[in-house]
C-alpha cells in the first residue's frame, strides 16, 4: 500500500471542557475519495479544518507529503473586503490564474463580475468552488458542495470530481452525491473514527 499522501495521527481536539474527539488516525490517500459522515455536532466540519491545517490540534502529529497542496471548500465563503466574486476568486497566496477560472466559471454558469454583497447563496458558493477547483488541489476538502447549487450545477461538480485525479473529503446531507461519487467512509461518532473501504453507498 502507497504511503498517504497526508496523515494524522493520535488527533485530539478539545472544545469546551472536554475531547470534542481523542485518538483519531487519519490516512488519505493520494486517489481516496472519502465521505465523511456523523450525526451534526459530531464535528465534521472542524475535522476537516484540522485536516486543511487551519486550526491546529490539541495532540496528534499532522504528516503531509512535500508539495501536497490541500485546499477546502468550505459551507460559507468569506468574502469579507472582495467588491465582486472575481475579487474573492483571485484573492489569497494561492490565487488561480484569470482564464482558468473564467473557464469554469463559464461551465458553471456564473458571472463573476456579480457584486459580493448581493449575490445569492448559489452564486456565492459557484464562486467558492471555482477558486477551490482552479487551485490545482492534491487534496480537496468539500463541506456541503451542492448546497444552494441547481441541478445543472451538481451534475457538473459529479463529473469534474470523477476526472480529478487528487483525492477528496467530502461532507454533505447529498446521499445521492455521495453514493455516486465515493470510495471509502469516515464515520465520526461520539469522538471516535471508523474507516470503511467503502463509498457511502455501501456502508452499514
Amino acid at each position: 500500500m502507497a504511503a498517504p499522501v497526508l496523515s494524522y495521527e493520535k488527533l485530539g481536539l478539545v472544545q469546551g471542557s472536554g475531547w470534542l474527539f481523542r485518538e483519531l488516525d487519519i490516512h488519505i490517500g493520494a486517489r481516496d475519495r472519502i465521505a465523511l459522515i456523523g450525526r451534526n455536532g459530531a464535528g465534521k466540519t472542524t475535522l476537516l479544518k484540522l485536516i486543511a491545517g487551519q486550526i491546529d490540534a490539541d495532540e496528534g502529529r499532522r504528516t503531509i507529503q512535500p508539495g501536497t497542496r490541500v485546499v477546502m471548500l468550505e459551507q460559507e465563503p468569506r468574502m469579507t473586503g472582495c467588491v465582486t466574486l472575481l475579487d474573492y476568486v483571485l484573492s489569497g497566496d494561492d490565487a488561480p490564474v484569470l482564464h482558468e477560472a473564467e473557464a469554469i466559471a463559464d461551465q458553471l454558469g456564473i458571472d463573476l463580475n456579480r457584486e459580493a454583497a448581493t449575490a445569492s447563496g448559489g452564486e456565492r458558493r459557484r464562486a467558492g468552488i471555482v477558486r477551490a477547483l482552479c487551485q490545482d488541489p492534491d487534496v480537496l476538502l468539500l463541506d456541503e458542495p451542492t448546497n444552494h447549487l441547481d441541478i445543472h450545477a451538481i451534475e457538473w461538480l459529479e463529473e469534474w470530481l470523477g476526472r480529478y485525479r487528487g483525492a477528496f473529503v467530502v461532507i454533505s446531507h447529498d446521499r445521492t452525491f455521495l453514493t455516486r461519487l465515493t470510495k471509502q467512509t469516515l464515520w465520526l461518532d461520539r469522538g471516535s473514527m471508523r474507516r470503511a473501504e467503502v463509498g457511502f453507498g455501501g456502508f452499514d
